[in-house]
C-alpha cells in the first residue's frame, strides 16, 4: 500500500486553489447543488481513485460510488460518482481527474508489459526503476503496482545494487569474488545485484556469489547465450534484463530467459482519457 499523507492531499488542493476560485465566486455558485461522474473514455487500468475520493471528501462532497485502483474498466464504465455543492465540484474537478488520468496511464502501460512478458514466461515480472519524473514517486509506484508491476528499487536505501561505477573504487569486476563475501558477511538479509554490460563481466558476476546479475542493454540475439552461460556457473542466479526495455521487446527478453524486465518505460505513458460529467441536481 502506498500511503499519501493528509498534508500531501491538502497540497494538491492548495496548488490549484492558492487564493480561492475566482470564477465560482463571481458566479455565486455557493449553495447550488450538483453531481460529478468520472467515466472511462477507453479501456483502462484505474489508479489513484482512493486519493481522488479523499480530495472530494476534503471539500465536502458525498461519495456515491468508486472503484479501487487496479480495476480494469471498459469504455463507458464509471470510476467515481459524487455530489455536493457546485463550487466544491468545480474546485476539485480538474485536480482529481488529472491525477487519475496520469496514474492510470502508467498502470495501463505497466499491465501491457506484464501481459506481454507473462505470455512468454508466466513467472516473469516487470520492475519499474526509480527513474520516474521528479516529485511523483508515490503516484508512480502506486500506478506501477496497480498495473501488476513491482518496484525495482524505491530508493538507494532498500537494495544492494552494484554498478560499474561503484566497482571503479573496489578493483573492478575481477575483485568481485573478494568483495561479495565481505558484503554478505555484513548484510545477510538482502540480495546482492550487480549490473554487467558484457559476457565477460556477467560471468565474473556469476562466479562471485552474487544473487542477481542485471544485464544492461544486452542485444536480444546475445541475451539467451548470456543467460545460459551464467546459469551454467550458478544455476540459482536470477537474471534481470535492463536498458531500453519497452512494449516492443519485453516479451522477447522474457522468452530469452530473463526473470525480471527492468524499465522506466511505463512512467512516460500518455494519460488515460476520462470524461467528467457534471450535472445540476
Amino acid at each position: 500500500m502506498i500511503y499519501f499523507t493528509e498534508s500531501e492531499i491538502d497540497q494538491l488542493i492548495e496548488d490549484d486553489v492558492p487564493a480561492g476560485d475566482m470564477t465560482t465566486t463571481l458566479l455565486n455558485l455557493s449553495g447550488k447543488k450538483g453531481s460529478i461522474t468520472l467515466i472511462a473514455r477507453n479501456e483502462m487500468i484505474v489508479c489513484c481513485t482512493e486519493e481522488a475520493v479523499r480530495l472530494y471528501k476534503k471539500v465536502g462532497l458525498e461519495i456515491g460510488y468508486s472503484v479501487p485502483s487496479g480495476t480494469r474498466l471498459q469504455q463507458g464504465e464509471k470510476l467515481i460518482e459524487a455530489k455536493g455543492n457546485a463550487d466544491a465540484i468545480h474546485l476539485i474537478w480538474r485536480t482529481g481527474t488529472a491525477m487519475i488520468e496520469f496514474a492510470s496511464g502508467i498502470a495501463g502501460r505497466t499491465r501491457q508489459l506484464v501481459d506481454a512478458a507473462q505470455a512468454e514466461n508466466p513467472s516473469a515480472s516487470v520492475a519499474g526503476t526509480r527513474k520516474h519524473p521528479p516529485f511523483v514517486k508515490k503516484m508512480a509506484l502506486k500506478a506501477l503496482m496497480a498495473g501488476g508491476g513491482v518496484p525495482h528499487r524505491t530508493g538507494l536505501s532498500d537494495t544492494v545494487l552494484i554498478f560499474r561505477e561503484h566497482l571503479l573504487f573496489t578493483g573492478g569486476y575481477e575483485e568481485l569474488s573478494r568483495v561479495i563475501p565481505s558484503i554478505k558477511k555484513r548484510q545477510k538479509e538482502r540480495k546482492i545485484v550487480i549490473e554487467a554490460y558484457s559476457l565477460e563481466e556477467a560471468l565474473l558476476v556469476a562466479r562471485s556469489g552474487a544473487d542477481v546479475v542485471q544485464l544492461d542493454k544486452v542485444p536480444l540475439d546475445s541475451f539467451a547465450e548470456y543467460v545460459s552461460q551464467c546459469r551454467a556457473i550458478n544455476p540459482d542466479i536470477y537474471i534481470l534484463a535492463a536498458g531500453a526495455i519497452n512494449g516492443s521487446n519485453v516479451a522477447a527478453y522474457a522468452k530469452a530467459g530473463a526473470d525480471v524486465m527492468v524499465t522506466s518505460w511505463m512512467y512516460f505513458a500518455p494519460p488515460a482519457d476520462i470524461k467528467a460529467e457534471i450535472l445540476q441536481i
